[in-house]
């Protein structure tokens, strides 16, 4: 392998005076490109000459193999597959053993059966994915050289992922939980919900005007029901705070059913009801030149906590829509849009009083639901199968939690007893193979990678210059 690896260095040495002689200074973003691509090239050409001399070494533990019953059934058969270096060929031998036949040194290096990306770039992919377009993920992290389909299945085949937040020194006294829910498409033509909860223990201003979250996470419950999603979002408060330390807990949301379970197991927690829907339903109750003239009164009865006066408000209001507005569906709409959203505002009473508190600090359940869900769920046109957004959905918070999907989260459905054979203990045959590179590489810091006297030919030139001076380099391993 040494006079390997010596060759090839010195063939890329020789690329690289060459590629100067050719181009001469040029913009550095092209030189750049230029010995970028030479040197992949050689990260590759030494990675297949290892993978090369570790296949070889197995082969010859002859007696190894004998006592596990192993034998060669085929040498040198070719393998492609994907690595962050781009598209790596390789050469390994295939084995029969006691039962059925596989790859040991695919065993080795971690490349799984029928797997043309490798589980690095798989896992870079997903991460990936959670943030940009499947097309844009493949661009980022392999040049377009992998399909968008392919970055789907990377996703479909990833494991559970569940972020487990850490433990901060110092609990606050306050908690402050944000839920609401993004509405997403599905490609049956229906829609579906998708339920999020931010956790955090207050906020800090940035500039002014603005401010952001003090030390938040967020929790996706798509398809759970709500008691367990609530549940495990107190599982997650749990391991993040000292909950008997916290004082005091607002809930921030609308009326949705699944958010009021919150009651279940957060049974200390205010309901704050969510500034956005409470506008909203304001806004529809007095919209139009009649119910316009109540606006005011209402909004000063809510102020003062005057549920009475509110409600009488209201029906003086319906009464003058009765009177001034003439029959028919406009009149009827109106008048049950003013029934349903003072029922809600009523219904909620207590939750739209909680929001004067001064603990509180104002809700963004739609600013977070925007941010970590319909940026990717349902921002754009799209239609997701049931299984591709429970995927994406998991994966797009697990990664805005500030976690990443590892390799090995990427081949979990490969790990079922029935998809895999596992071939006799590898273990040792491992050892082999780091036996042999030790004897190989022990000597390193001795090589002088360019003196073999063959490799360089001819009369003196720019190119053999340069690579003797590179060859009286010492120490470089």
């Amino acid at each position: 392998m040494r006079n390997i690896i010596q060759q090839i260095l010195s063939e890329t040495a020789e690329k690289y005076v060459n590629c100067i002689k050719k181009n001469g200074i040029m913009e550095i973003s092209r030189m750049s490109e230029e010995f970028k691509s030479i040197s992949i090239e050689m990260s590759k050409e030494i990675l297949a000459a290892v993978i090369a001399a570790a296949d070889d070494a197995i082969c010859e533990a002859k007696a190894e193999r004998k006592a596990d019953g192993i034998k060669i059934h085929e040498r040198k058969v070719p393998r492609e597959i994907y690595t962050s270096l781009g598209m790596l060929e390789y050469e390994r031998t295939y084995f029969n053993k006691p039962i059925g036949r596989s790859y040991i040194l695919d065993s080795i290096l971690g490349v799984e059966a029928y797997e043309r990306i490798d589980a690095g770039v798989s896992a870079k992919l997903v991460n990936l994915a959670a943030t940009h377009s499947y097309g844009k993920s493949a661009e980022l992290a392999a040049g377009g050289q992998i399909s968008r389909q392919s970055v789907r299945n990377k996703l479909m085949n990833t494991g559970e992922v569940a972020y487990v937040p850490e433990r901060i020194k110092e609990t606050p006294e306050i908690l402050h939980i944000f839920a609401d829910e993004d509405h997403a498409h599905l490609q049956s033509g229906k829609n579906t919900i998708v339920p999020l909860v931010t956790v955090c223990g207050g906020k800090a201003a940035v500039c002014e005007g603005r401010n952001r979250l003090t030390d938040p996470f967020y929790v996706q419950g798509y398809a759970m029901k709500p008691e367990d999603y609530w549940e495990y979002i107190y599982a997650l408060c749990a391991e993040r705070y000292d909950m008997r330390s916290v004082k005091k807990i607002y809930v921030y949301g609308d009326g949705a059913a699944w958010i009021i379970k919150f009651k279940d197991v957060f049974t200390d927690a205010l309901h704050v009801i969510d500034e956005f829907h409470f506008k909203k339903r304001m806004k529809a109750l007095f919209t139009g030149e009649i119910c316009s003239q109540y606006g005011l009164a209402a909004s000063n009865a809510i102020t003062g906590g005057n549920k009475a006066l509110f409600d009488g408000t209201i029906q003086r209001m319906l009464n003058a829509v009765e009177d001034q507005m003439p029959e028919g569906r406009e009149k009827t709409g109106r008048i049950s849009t003013i029934k349903e959203n003072a029922a809600y505002i009523i219904k909620f009473w207590d939750a739209v009083q909680n929001a004067k508190l001064p603990d509180t600090i104002g809700s963004c359940t739609e600013a977070m639901v925007s941010h970590i869900l319909s940026a990717r769920l349902s921002r754009n046109p799209m239609g997701w199968s049931k299984e591709g957004l429970s995927k994406m959905a998991m994966v797009r918070v697990f990664v805005l939690n500030g976690c990443e999907v590892e390799p090995a989260d990427t081949l979990v459905w490969k790990r079922n007893p029935d998809k895999c054979s596992v071939i006799t203990s590898i273990e040792k045959y491992e050892a082999i193979v780091k036996k042999q590179q030790e004897e190989i590489l022990k000597d390193a810091k001795h090589w002088r990678w360019f003196e073999v006297d063959d490799l360089i030919s001819g009369k003196t030139t720019g190119t053999s210059v340069a690579l003797d001076a590179l060859g009286r380099t010492r120490n470089i391993a």
